[in-house]
């Protein structure tokens, strides 16, 4: 009986000790606390509007009772308590979480704070642009006018880079040297703004954007060029240097008869005056919803006519290709361009003209 007596009170000894001594793990839930969010890191579009939810842990992850504010908003975002917002509770609701409504406002890297106590959370923030502010040298440019494309601060052209209008792509010639500009020619009578290829911003590095408009709009001359039916009066194609690119638009109205003897519809005249010799890779495009076909002939200096096929002309671009391109050497000297209608009626086009100087015969 004192045997068994003995063995309460060392139990009672037991269960007071406990009790004077609180949870052991106290010192665990009263240290090591921090705010957990969801996502860690948030990528808005300007103008998007995303949750983000917050809760406080101790440190053996377990959730804490708490209030949230929200502090140091950065600019480009607003901030949010999400009123609709339910947590999952069992019994007696306690409040562990919240969500925020993150909206991105203005493109760039920011961040907001969410604090709890003493404990504070840093949420980076990266509002991703839906257009860009880029300028343009002249807002009103003449027929095959070069425009100069500037991005905003911040912001860079890539591999691929590229601009086009409401009727298609331009034609880019270059891009500057620190990536923060491109000169393009666009095609005649181009309204509104204008969509960039293959842009980088600095705040999200390694992203690249495409396919988003300018905030400024632009409008090119709608008159045509001149290309004509005639070989005495067809006008000289801007040609370029050793690793360059030129652009010419024009509207096709193909007065000339067919050189090809291949079922060509009609053609007009360009003339290439060749002061460098080398590889010259010639390219005509035309709006995709055209049901036109395009082909290219290269005429030596005594005309196209009756010529069409080598050794008195040599095709550039043939077959339904679209755009049609082909690369052709060529020594100093005056040609012409055929450009012929095989299909359809008359059309927009482009041509372009690349430049690669050709290569020195091998060492004997």
């Amino acid at each position: 009986m004192k045997r068994s007596m003995c063995g309460i009170a060392l139990l009672a000894a037991a269960t007071a000790l406990w009790s004077c001594n609180g949870d052991p793990t106290g010192s665990i839930r009263d240290t090591g606390q921090e705010i957990l969010a969801d996502p860690t890191t948030l990528f808005v579009s300007q103008g998007e509007s995303k949750f983000v939810t917050v809760e406080l842990v101790d440190g053996q992850g377990n959730q804490l009772a708490a209030q949230f504010t929200p502090q140091n908003v950065g600019a480009g975002v607003t901030v949010v308590r999400d009123s609709t917002f339910l947590q999952t509770t069992v019994g007696t609701p306690i409040q562990t979480s919240e969500r925020y409504i993150v909206t991105g406002v203005a493109p760039g890297s920011t961040s907001f704070d969410v604090v709890s106590g003493t404990t504070t959370k840093t949420i980076p923030v990266r509002v991703i642009p839906t257009s860009f502010a880029a300028t343009f040298s002249n807002a009103t440019p003449g027929v095959n006018e070069p425009v100069t494309v500037t991005l905003p601060a911040g912001y860079k052209f890539v591999a691929g880079a590229g601009v086009s209008s409401n009727l298609g792509a331009g034609i880019l010639t270059s891009v500057a040297v620190d990536s923060g500009s491109l000169i393009a020619v666009l095609p005649l009578g181009s309204t509104g703004s204008l969509t960039l290829d293959s842009v980088q911003a600095d705040f999200i590095p390694g992203v690249t954007l495409g396919g988003l408009p300018t905030d400024a709009t632009i409008t090119v001359a709608a008159t045509a060029a001149a290309g004509t039916g005639s070989t005495a009066t067809a006008p000289s194609l801007p040609v370029p240097g050793i690793d360059s690119t030129t652009g010419f638009f024009d509207i096709g109205t193909f007065t000339a008869a067919d050189v090809t003897a291949d079922a060509g519809v009609a053609a007009q005249y360009y003339k290439l005056v060749i002061t460098e010799a080398g590889d010259y890779t010639i390219t005509t495009n035309w709006p995709a919803a055209s049901t036109s076909d395009i082909d290219m002939i290269q005429c030596p200096s005594s005309g196209c006519a009756g010529s069409g096929v080598p050794p008195n002309g040599q095709f550039v671009g043939t077959g339904t290709s679209h755009p049609e391109q082909g690369t052709i050497t060529l020594a100093p000297g005056t040609y012409f361009l055929a450009v012929v209608l095989f299909a359809g009626g008359p059309t927009d086009f482009g041509i372009q003209i690349d430049h690669a100087a050709t290569p020195p015969p091998p060492a004997p």
